[in-house]
Parts: C-alpha cells; structure tokens; sequence
C-alpha cells in the first residue's frame, strides 16, 4: 500500500508537524499574499495535499491562547473539585469557539480580506470570553458578558459561511443547519444571562444551549459531507491547538518555579513537571499517524470526523485541567498534594489517555494493542491518587510521567508496523 491521499488509519490524534512543508503556507516562509480574486469552488480538492495552516491562523491562535490561559489560572487559583469543575465546564464554550472558526476555515477559507475582516471582528468577541471567563460564576456582569462573547463569536462563524456560500452552492445546507442551531442555541445563552437568575439555574440553562451547539453537527451529517474539507489541514489545526494547550502546563510550572524562588524541592518537582509535559506531546504527537495523508477519510465520511473532532474535546480537557494543576503543584512542593489536586493532575492525564484511546478505537477497531496499552495506562495512573497524601510531590508528578514514558515506548513497534504496511 502506497501512502498517500488514500492510505488506511493509524492514529487519528495525531497530527503533522508539517508547519514548514509548504512553502506557499508555512511559517518559515514569507508571508502568503491574499489575493481577492474568487477561486474555483472546487479547488479546495485540488490542492488537498498542500493545504496548511496560514500566518492569519496563527495569529488567531494568539486571541485563544489567551482565553485558554484564563481557565488555566481558574484552576490553578483554586484547585477545588468545585472549582474545576466550573472550569472544565467552562472550557467547553471556548473549545468549541475555537472549533468553529478552525473548521470554518477548513471548509472555506480563502484567506483574502474579506475574510480577514470578518474574522477579526469575531475574534474580538474571542476577546471578550478571555476577559470575561475568570468572573464567570462571581458577578452577574461578567456572567452576560461572557454569553454575549460567545453569541458575538458564533455570528462572526456565521456571517463568514454566508460570505463564502455566495460563491460555492455546497455550503448553503451547511450553513442553514449553522444559523437555525445558533438560533436556538442563542435563545439558551441569552435567555440564561439575561432572564434567569444567577446560579445552578443559569448555568443549567447554558449547558442546554452548548448540548444544542455540540449536537448540530450530529444531526447535520449529510450537510457536512457534501461540503469540501481538508483532511490533513484540520490534523495540523488540531495539533496546534494541543500545543497551545501544552503551553499553558510549560508556563504554569515555569511560574510555580518563579515563585517558589527555585528551592531546591521546587526545582527537582519542576524537572518532573516537564516530564510530564514532554511525555503528554510524545503520547499525542508520536504515532504513525503523523505521515501525509493518514486520515484522508475524514473528508468522506461524518461519522468519523465527528468523532475526530468531539473526541479531542475531553483529550485537550484533560490536558487542561493537568495544566492548570501542575503549577500549583511545583508552588506547593515543599508539603504535599490534596487530594483535589492528585485528582486534577492524574485525572486530567487519564482522561486524556481514555480519550484518545476511544477516539482510536473509531479508526483502528478495539483490537489495537495501542487503545489496550492507553487504557491500561490511563487505570495505572489514576490509581496513583491515594498516596497523594504519602508521596512526595515531584514523585506525583515523575510518576504518570514515568507510565506515559513507558506506554509510549511500547506503542512504538506497533507504530513502526503500520507505517510499514502503509509504504
């Protein structure tokens, strides 16, 4: 079997370090220009295999960074299950802002003015979660303001699948799905910030709104096949997206060493913090599944991107919430973790591990020895908790490190095979 556009799964989370593969695209190039003169609509298929992320991706990017580094701090300011809770609930929101815009640019992006234009405008909403997201739950201000960043960022989605749809006739069914979900969708958000009390009943309000949001793409399958997609283009959107997520751990831990004035504890706990880290990106970015062409079914089959992209939901969660832990754990490294924390880190790192596992597992059948070995791990790692209260702190956090080495370094012949088969 030759790889190519054609070539059979491996591993679905992966995805393509391949920033500088195109030269027309890649950020170690010059700067692509945005010509405003319409193209074919069908040549988003002509150039799948060439298809990269864009410099105006990236510095989109930025905005979400910032968003993502509020919930962050949410959890590492007060590591409580109540509190992180509030945090991952909140995570889902920004999450899937930064999905739309991202598969919005998949399908149809042209990267010209027009397009730049209305994206900015969109991102300043983005502005607005960030800003908005660490009083969410303390204040009824910032509670109506994050909703209305979030209906704000939906429109900005919508108005550019209508721009878009003016010029390839495949989007419009996709984009009447868009509008009537984020019709209803608005009626949740607006009608639970601006009518109902504050609390569980607001919030509650909200999660029925964002099970609207995360369901139209369920319900729009035959919609979304018949619109174009970039398979490779959305791995690599993806991968960077985990990246950013990442970031905030790397900084979370570098902060906790600033403040604890790099005693020697903190320094041996943050060694361990960056094992961590290091062994998350391996885990995710290591498989076979890196190579050009991997999963260009996504583009033919909705069952299967659905479950790619919802599935990178509770992966990039559980990054999140190990992220935002680590730093508290490095500031704290002198005593011991709670056990809210133990639950925060090694949690967040065995969710991480279930779900891409399960993701897998739509790809490859759960025959894989790759989703045994995560799962495996993932039950290994969680039944550190208890001696949170017994354990050093750098020996809490060298720990999964320790396990996420292993696994991958017993993923690897399985890996090594299916690139084999695959050329």
């Amino acid at each position: 079997m030759h790889e190519g556009p054609h070539t059979s799964p491996s591993d679905p989370l992966s995805t393509s370090p391949s920033l500088s593969a195109s030269p027309s695209l890649s950020p170690s190039s010059e700067p692509p220009e945005a010509p405003e003169a319409p193209e074919a609509p069908g040549a988003v298929e002509a150039v799948e295999g060439e298809r990269r992320a864009t410099w105006f991706e990236l510095f989109c990017d930025l905005v979400f960074v910032a968003a993502v580094g509020q919930i962050t701090r949410r959890i590492s300011a007060e590591p409580t299950l109540g509190s992180v809770a509030a945090a991952a609930a909140l995570f889902v929101p920004l999450w899937w802002t930064w999905v739309l815009y991202a598969v919005r640019a998949n399908r149809a992006d042209r990267d010209v003015t027009s397009h730049r234009l209305l994206t900015m405008a969109g991102l300043v909403a983005v502005c607005g979660l960030a800003v908005f997201v660490g009083g969410v739950g303390h204040s009824d201000s910032a509670d109506t303001g994050f909703a209305l960043s979030y209906l704000g960022a939906r429109l900005g989605v919508a108005l550019l699948y209508a721009l878009e749809a003016r010029r390839d006739r495949r989007l419009v069914p996709l984009l009447r799905s868009f509008a009537t979900g984020s019709a209803l969708s608005a009626l949740f958000w607006a009608g639970g910030a601006l009518f109902a009390p504050a609390g569980a009943v607001r919030y509650g309000i909200w999660a029925g709104g964002m099970a609207v949001d995360l369901a139209i793409p369920l319900l729009s399958g035959s919609r979304i096949a018949r619109a174009p997609h970039h398979s490779e283009h959305l791995r690599e959107r993806f991968g960077l997206f985990t990246i950013i997520v990442l970031g905030e751990s790397v900084l979370g831990f570098t902060n906790g060493l600033v403040q604890a004035r790099t005693a020697g504890s903190a320094m041996v706990t943050g060694a361990a913090a960056f094992a961590l880290c290091a062994c998350l990106w391996w885990s995710y970015f290591s498989a076979s599944g890196t190579r050009p062409g991997a999963h260009a079914e996504l583009a033919d089959s909705p069952r299967l991107l659905n479950t790619y992209v919802l599935g990178h939901l509770p992966v990039q969660l559980g990054l999140a919430v190990a992220g935002g832990a680590v730093g508290t754990a490095v500031l704290g490294s002198g005593s011991r973790l709670t056990t809210a924390l133990a639950l925060c880190v090694l949690g967040g790192v065995a969710l991480f591990l279930v779900s891409t596992a399960a993701v897998r597992v739509a790809f490859t059948g759960v025959g894989d020895p790759v989703v045994r070995l995560r799962l495996v791990t993932a039950l290994l790692i969680a039944a550190l908790v208890p001696a949170a209260g017994r354990a050093p702190v750098w020996a809490m956090l060298a720990g999964p490190a320790l396990l996420l080495a292993l696994s991958v370094a017993a993923e690897a012949p399985s890996h090594r095979r299916r690139v084999a088969e695959a050329g």
